[in-house]
């Protein structure tokens, strides 16, 4: 069969967001969940920050206190009985001092540990998250695809790694759907099949499926809102050794506050199952998101033989989930965008 090149062409696409719109029931609770979180993780910040100042001020003001006392007794003359006095008081200063650093010490002490509680709040927090939401989009891609694509095809999980499919069945790939994830240019993170991943610095969360289909979501935190850039890789041997054809197409759409994004790879047109790769972000006020983003594409290979391609999502994006599907259908057929944009509602 002959194969055919398309040049990628690059999508940007600024997000829209609608309010005033009733989101369902099981996103609702979502969210009251994570605003308790929220609240809850506020007001325990807001009462330690209450207690330093109270602590600060109270400090200062016996140090004051006894300071002028001081200076007051030392301007009206001492004689031997006075000076016996300013001795004890300078002990009692430096009792009263040692205590007052004693308690500053203790205090850090508990505020780096009350910090440190935080974070891995936090990090659970945004795992939790991260974790709901593929859940979720397992679950029901799961019916929905089988339901809505001919020949859905469940490929097989195989090789001897973790992060990888050797062979997939009927010679789907030949050691692919290999993938990776990173921030801006710092070092990329192989994504291991069945596992969850945080920044360490929090920036995105990332969780993944090995099931029917293939999921993985990152959750975009972006903490500031400040323009990064959010990469997934994928790479590998499709299988088909340079036979049958390969497509990219772009597109977003609106499904009552989400808003999506999406970017749909495949490979068909062999005696091969088809490969059929769709990453697309997903934003909405029920999910908290705020600021900007779009979506692009890049290929660099550009055949029917191997993959070596990312997409990614820049912009003040925060609270977006971007996320990667794959699926299948033996035998190889073309999945128009038409088909895309009538299951990706059906998720939401």
């Amino acid at each position: 069969m002959n194969s055919r090149n398309c040049d990628p062409p690059k999508m940007e696409m600024e997000e829209s967001y609608y309010e005033n719109i009733a989101p369902p029931e099981q996103s609702t609770t979502r969210v009251r969940n994570n605003e308790s979180t929220e609240s809850n993780r506020k007001l325990m910040w807001l009462n330690l920050i209450f207690l330093l100042l109270i602590f600060t001020v109270g400090f200062v003001a016996l140090h004051f206190s006894i300071t002028s006392k001081v200076e007051r007794e030392c301007k009206s003359g001492m004689n031997a009985n006075d000076l016996q006095h300013l001795n004890t008081t300078n002990s009692n200063i430096k009792s009263i001092q040692t205590i007052l650093t004693e308690l500053k010490d203790q205090l850090e002490k508990n505020l780096s540990s009350l910090a440190s509680s935080l974070e891995s709040i936090q990090e659970q927090h945004s795992s939790y998250q991260g974790n709901s939401f593929v859940d979720a989009l397992s679950n029901f891609s799961s019916s929905i695809f089988q339901s809505s694509l001919p020949n859905y095809y469940e490929f097989n999980y195989d090789g001897n790694n973790n992060y990888s499919i050797s062979d997939g069945g009927h010679d789907m790939y030949d050691t692919g759907n290999k993938l990776k994830v990173w921030r801006n240019n710092e070092t990329k993170v192989q994504v291991i099949y069945n596992s969850t991943y945080t920044h360490p610095q929090g920036y995105f969360s990332m969780v993944c499926k090995a099931l029917h289909p293939f999921v993985l979501s990152m959750l975009v935190l972006n903490p500031g809102g400040r323009s990064w850039q959010y990469n997934i890789k994928e790479m590998g041997d499709l299988g088909a050794d340079g036979r049958g054809n390969y497509n990219w197409s772009t597109g977003s759409l609106s499904v009552r506050s989400f808003n999506i994004q999406y970017v749909l790879y495949q490979v068909y047109g062999t005696s091969d199952p088809s490969i059929i790769q769709i990453f697309f972000a997903v934003s909405s006020p029920i999910l908290g998101s705020t600021g900007s983003s779009s979506l692009h594409y890049v290929d660099s290979q550009g055949n029917t033989r191997e993959t070596d391609h990312k997409v990614y999502i820049s912009g003040t994006a925060h609270n977006v989930y971007f996320n990667y599907i794959l699926i299948s259908t033996y035998p190889s057929s073309y999945v128009p965008t038409s088909t895309v944009e009538a299951i990706l509602p059906q998720i939401f």
